[in-house]
């Protein structure tokens, strides 16, 4: 069960019906990661790229890591956490760090990363952009191990955020301007990623789901419960700090500007919605074990994906107040 942060109201609570579990091999990934986020440079253009590296790496990304996927083996674990990693960077430079100003900067990583993922991009055109460098080498590990129909849904899984992403900069930025209900959900399953993490399911524990089997009505409602029920928390606990930086894709920010809501009446709603699809998703992972293998083994990494991103939510500095939301 996970209170809210700033939220006395016993009623306001979370509840998660997956047990919390954590991979052994977090000490080592800790160190791993670390050292990796540091060797990379993803910050090294800006002037504080000191403080910028140490925050996120101050974020803990390995420990969330090592509770999605705890029954991993370290190779699947470790490339599974770096590919989540490169998503969490790039969407705090999409979020905070490029701002209107750097559109062209977006546009240019996003067109690279497309090639990427295409098989054309070389080590020559992602010079001097270390987001796109690091994928073009993450991803060639992948194509190593990962059947093609995998690489392919992941892919257009990060694409489709790419995509969506841009969409809500170009509204901050331009319009600023809050999406309505309907808007909001248009664009939310693809804008937060999450389809992109529960593909890395299957590639962290080497439990590859065929077209036929990914295609089941059983796991795709699986995927989608899981990307409600974390990209709504992720609203609620992000709520303060994506509203000082203008982001109006946030369910709190809907409810609040277009259903006149006060914040613990949206809050209380954000609740009941998460509450909602957590309990129907502990149903749908039950009725998985009928399904052919590996699909039990993915509903397992469906709820331990769900318990440790939840769990990390409620903890992690990524989503603390800014200093000038703190002295307001």
């Amino acid at each position: 069960m996970l209170h809210l942060p700033g939220q006395a109201d016993p009623e306001l609570v979370i509840t998660c019906p997956f047990p919390a579990r954590v991979n052994p091999h977090l000490p080592r990934l800790t160190e791993d990661t670390e050292r990796w986020i540091r060797e990379q440079g993803l910050f090294a253009q800006h002037d504080d790229a000191d403080r910028l590296t140490s925050r996120f790496v101050g974020h803990r990304y390995a420990e969330v890591h090592a509770r999605m996927w705890p029954d991993a083996d370290y190779p699947g674990l470790w490339l599974a956490n770096r590919l989540l990693i490169h998503m969490w960077c790039l969407d705090d430079f999409l979020d905070e760090i490029w701002g209107a100003d750097q559109d062209h900067r977006a546009d240019r990583v996003a067109e690279l990363i497309g090639e990427v993922f295409a098989g054309r991009a070389t080590e020559a055109d992602v010079v001097g952009e270390p987001l796109a460098a690091a994928l073009l080498t993450l991803w060639a590990e992948a194509r190593n191990v990962a059947p093609d129909f995998w690489l392919d849904r992941a892919a257009a899984a990060y694409l489709a955020y790419l995509k969506a992403s841009a969409e809500d900069r170009a509204q901050r930025w331009s319009a600023r301007s809050v999406p309505t209900t309907a808007q909001y959900l248009a664009s939310r399953n693809d804008g937060g990623g999450m389809f992109y993490a529960t593909a890395l399911i299957e590639l962290a524990n080497q439990a590859w789901l065929p077209d036929e089997l990914a295609a089941r009505s059983e796991i795709v409602d699986l995927s989608l419960r899981l990307n409600h029920a974390i990209a709504w928390a992720n609203d609620l606990f992000a709520y303060q700090r994506e509203a000082d930086h203008g982001n109006g894709s946030n369910l709190m920010v809907v409810l609040t500007t277009h259903d006149k809501l006060s914040e613990s009446e949206a809050a209380a709603r954000v609740v009941a919605l998460v509450n909602a699809e957590l309990a129907t998703l502990d149903f749908l992972c039950d009725a998985a074990e009928a399904l052919p293998d590996p699909a039990s083994r993915h509903a397992e990494g469906v709820r331990t994906t769900a318990s440790g991103l939840l769990q990390w939510m409620a903890t992690t500095a990524r989503y603390e107040p800014t200093p000038s939301q703190r002295q307001g």
